[in-house]
Order: structure tokens, then C-alpha cells, then sequence
């Protein structure tokens, strides 16, 4: 045989055999691993190849500490709690990069099917942890009517998480401040339905980026949906007595906002009922509303124990297990914390064997997680680069511009005289109040290196300037409340000083107690 013919027939042959190899391996290569595939087709793949047991585990929520040890990531205990079924999210770790590259490590290299973990945590104004940027609570951003900065504070949020290996912050708080009884005015963006729309739009937009497949974005999961923020008598969990018609003008459009135009992909259900229908429960608000008039991709994440309520508060539901099935068929997708893992995971695959609750539903629920997942880039790239902490969190621009927040929700109300700024001459400065020396970063937060503003005010004075102190009264009355001593207290048998308490396991006070002690 000539040279050129030789020479053609042996790269042909090559051609060929690695052709075949390449169709082999694309035979053995599930669908969903392959990421030139779409996101829905990948999605489609895994749920085909899912057993139920595996899909509910998705569906569920575990504490960080179910996979730490004394010294950091436990194997053994990943060991116990996964097994072949994986997990699908934890929530209250707050790792650093190597944490959690250990525990994703263990998921995608020791379950059956190597599904990626969600890590969710806090980052209402900064990840709720030590050592990262804080910025101004909520209520001081919307201050700023600064759209723009409140983009790029989300923008920082989102990066300093992905850097820790963290994927999605329950934030923003998209609540209307309507009742000044309501304990958590701080967390949202004020009483106006306009502004905080806005802001909505600026945060998810910030934290999301233009790609979710980054190291620097994370989902934004607004809450709490809806009308939270309006309880009856101010309490936290209490019925929102309103129609729909006040929901739909004042309430629903910061959430529309945040859905249509800020594309956020998961929100967080109410504890609260509107109308006398639990949010949890309610198909018409989780369905009907979010996903078929908004057009919501995401997945729906109750608040913590939401679920339950249906059975211990709202008592819409006969069973723990009838809670779960309304919460499901209504369109949540993963429970936070409601109930014990067993219970939950056997719960939904109780009701899919009884007929009670159909595979579609489950399918859809798990499908919209594994949809976050895969548009996260889990499955193609789970590790986050351990370089980037290091020079990502609360680094030198991300401080600068936690700075000029914090300068820019400052609200000068009244300038009497000129009196500021204050002159470099002045003798003395009064500083006066009872948050003068208490630091108040506001509510989720985890910094613990604090300055208080006396402490600031006697770092930046002149040497020759006094410093004068008072706190006057208390924010809270508790706050100068002392204990009653012992000696004034008697035991129902007249036997001890002190109060005779009994601890239970349940919040019913139920059985016999767990622990029975007098207390001084």
C-alpha cells in the first residue's frame, strides 16, 4: 500500500475509534451530567432515575450541626445522616470554603446518585456570621433611596456568600412597615409600596447577577409571602386580617417586583394566614398568583415550622402528615425545619404509596429545587475556590462601601443653629442615650467586633475634649430589670427558697416533665 493510503486508513481508524469511544461514553454518561444539555432536560434525566425516598430527602432542610464534629466536618456523622439518599440543603452553618467543599465532597462522591447540597443561610444586610461586611439594616437603605447602591450592596452579599461556599440568603424582607407594634420594622424597606418595590428589584438583582452559574451570585429568596408584616396586634405570627384587594394594590406588588423584574428564584411562605387561610396552605397565593400570574420559576421554601402550623396553630390540617399534603399540593417545595426528618421524608413517601398525593406533585416540587441546583452550576463545578475568602470577604471596597451606606442613610433631621458639624475647639461633647455605648448593628447580624459611637466619638476627638456619659432609660424596661433574690421566694411546700420548675419536651407541657428543679 502506498504511504498516503497507509497513512489515510490509519487515521481513519483512529477517527473512528474515537468516535466510538466518545458514543460510549455518552451511553454510560446519564443525562443529567452532561452539561451541554438543557437545564430541563437535566432536570428530567435525575427525577426519572430518582427513587422517592431520594426525592423527599430534596425536599427537606438539615442543621448544620448534622454534619460537623468538635473539630469541623465529621465523616461519620455525614455517613449516618446521608447514606445513599443524599441531602438536600443545610441551613445555620455558616462555613468558610474548606467546611463546605467537605461536606459537598462527601454528597457528590459517597450518595448513589451525587446530587449537590444547597448551603442557605441569613444575609438580610451581610451573611449573618463573624468576619464578614455588614451594612446598614434594611430600614437605612431604604433611607439612601439609592437604588443603585443597595444593587451593589446585594451585589457584595452575593459575593462574600458564594465565596464561603454559601448559594442562597433568605433575603430581602419585602413586608410593608404598617404597624409600629411589629417587632421587625428594621428588616424591610418601609411603609411605601413604590420604594420598596424598588429596593426589592435593587437587592435581588445585586445578589443574582446576570448569572446565577458564577463565584460571585447566589439566590435571593424574598419573604415573608405575604402581607407578613400587618399581624394582628403586632405579633410576629398573628392572622393579617385583609381582602384581596388591599393585598393586590399595597401588599403583592413588592413581591411582583422582585419576581417579574428582579427574577428571584425562591421565596419564603408566611407563617402568618390571610383572610383566614394559612399562607403555607393557600394553592391560590403559592400557585395561582406566583407561578401562573407571574410566571415564578423557583422553588417555594416555608418558614421556619410553617408547615406545622397548619396542624398546631391554624388547625387546618387532622395530622402532621394532612399538614404536609396541604402545604405540598398548595405549591411549597421544601419544609424548614417543620418537622423531624423521619417524620417528613415518611411522610411524603406515605402519602405518594396511599394514593393521597400524586408523584407529579412531588416531581414538581423536587424538579424546581434540582432546576436551582443546576442553574447554581452545582453539578458541573460543586467546590468553591478556597482562594477566594481570602480576598473576597470584607475586603478593603466592600468596607469603603459599607461605609458610604452607612454615611448615606443618615437622616439630619434638624440643624438648630448650625450646630453641626461640630467644631474642632469644642471643650466638651455630652453623648447621650441608651444606644450610645450598646453596639446596634441590627437584627441578623453576627458580627461581634463592634465600636459604639462613644467609643468612636472618644477615638476621634481632640486630646484636650471631655467625653461626657449618660445612658437615661432603657431601651427595653427589662434592660434595668434585676432578679428577684431567692429569699423572697418559696417552693409550693414551703421547703426551699427559690421557684420550683418543670421542664418538658413539648411546647404543650405535656407528659412528664424532662427535668424537675428549683431555681433561684
Amino acid at each position: 500500500m502506498p504511504n498516503l493510503l497507509r497513512d489515510t486508513a490509519v487515521c481513519l481508524a483512529v477517527i473512528a475509534a474515537g468516535t466510538a469511544a466518545n458514543a460510549a461514553a455518552r451511553v454510560d454518561t446519564p443525562d443529567y451530567r452532561n452539561p451541554e444539555l438543557p437545564v430541563k432536560a437535566r432536570v428530567a434525566d435525575l427525577l426519572s432515575r430518582m427513587t422517592i425516598e431520594e426525592k423527599a430527602r430534596q425536599m427537606d432542610m438539615y442543621g448544620g450541626g448534622s454534619v460537623r464534629g468538635p473539630g469541623g466536618f465529621s465523616a461519620e456523622k455525614a455517613a449516618e445522616v446521608m447514606g445513599e439518599l443524599g441531602m438536600g440543603s443545610i441551613h445555620d452553618l455558616y462555613p468558610r470554603a474548606p467546611l463546605a467543599n467537605q461536606i459537598q465532597r462527601y454528597a457528590v462522591e459517597n450518595t448513589r446518585l451525587g446530587i449537590p447540597i444547597l448551603f442557605i443561610e441569613e444575609g438580610l444586610h451581610g451573611l449573618c456570621a463573624g468576619g464578614y461586611t455588614i451594612f446598614p439594616q434594611a430600614i437605612g437603605m431604604a433611607a439612601t433611596w439609592d437604588t443603585d447602591l443597595v444593587q451593589k450592596i446585594g451585589a457584595v452579599i452575593g459575593a462574600e456568600s458564594r465565596a464561603s461556599g454559601v448559594h442562597e440568603c433568605l433575603s430581602p424582607v419585602l413586608g410593608l412597615a404598617r404597624d409600629p407594634r411589629w417587632g421587625r420594622t428594621e428588616e424591610t424597606y418601609g411603609e411605601d409600596t413604590y420604594l420598596a418595590s424598588r429596593m426589592a428589584v435593587a437587592m435581588v438583582t445585586g445578589m443574582q447577577g446576570k448569572t446565577l452559574n458564577s463565584d460571585h451570585t447566589i439566590i435571593a429568596e424574598p419573604k415573608h409571602f405575604a402581607a407578613h408584616s400587618i399581624p394582628e396586634g403586632g405579633r410576629n405570627t398573628a392572622p393579617v386580617p385583609i381582602g384581596e384587594r388591599e393585598l393586590r394594590e399595597v401588599f403583592l406588588p413588592v413581591f411582583r417586583a422582585a419576581f417579574v423584574e428582579g427574577g428571584a428564584m425562591s421565596v419564603m411562605s408566611a407563617y402568618s394566614e390571610i383572610d383566614g387561610v394559612p399562607c403555607t396552605g393557600n394553592k391560590w397565593l403559592l400557585t395561582d398568583v406566583l407561578r401562573g400570574e407571574w410566571g415564578f420559576q423557583g422553588f417555594v421554601l416555608t418558614d421556619l415550622g410553617a408547615i406545622s402550623m397548619l396542624y398546631n396553630t391554624h388547625h387546618t390540617a387532622a395530622t402532621e402528615v394532612d399538614a404536609i399534603l396541604q402545604a405540598v399540593q398548595a405549591g411549597v417545595d421544601m419544609q424548614f425545619y417543620d418537622f423531624g426528618h423521619e417524620l417528613f421524608q415518611n411522610g411524603v413517601v406515605e402519602l405518594v404509596s396511599q394514593g393521597r398525593l400524586a408523584m407529579a406533585d412531588v416531581d414538581r416540587a423536587v424538579g424546581r429545587i434540582l432546576t436551582v441546583k443546576f442553574m447554581l452550576g452545582l453539578f458541573d463545578n460543586p467546590y468553591t475556590d478556597e482562594t477566594l475568602g481570602p480576598r473576597v470577604i470584607r475586603c478593603e471596597k466592600h468596607r469603603e462601601l459599607a461605609l458610604r451606606a452607612a454615611r448615606e442613610t443618615v437622616c439630619l433631621l434638624k440643624n438648630d443653629g448650625d450646630v453641626l458639624p461640630l467644631s474642632k475647639s469644642i471643650r466638651t461633647i455630652a453623648v447621650l442615650g441608651p444606644n450610645a455605648d450598646s453596639p446596634r448593628l441590627g437584627d441578623y447580624t453576627g458580627e461581634r467586633r463592634q465600636v459604639t459611637v462613644l467609643e468612636g466619638i472618644k477615638a476621634i476627638v481632640p486630646s484636650g475634649t471631655e467625653v461626657l456619659y449618660e445612658r437615661g432609660t432603657a431601651v427595653q424596661r427589662s434592660d434595668d430589670l434585676n432578679p428577684i433574690p431567692a429569699d423572697f421566694l418559696r417552693t409550693p411546700d414551703g421547703g426551699s427558697h427559690g421557684l420550683k420548675a418543670e421542664y418538658f419536651a413539648n411546647p404543650n407541657l405535656r407528659g412528664e416533665p424532662q427535668l424537675v428543679r428549683v431555681d433561684k
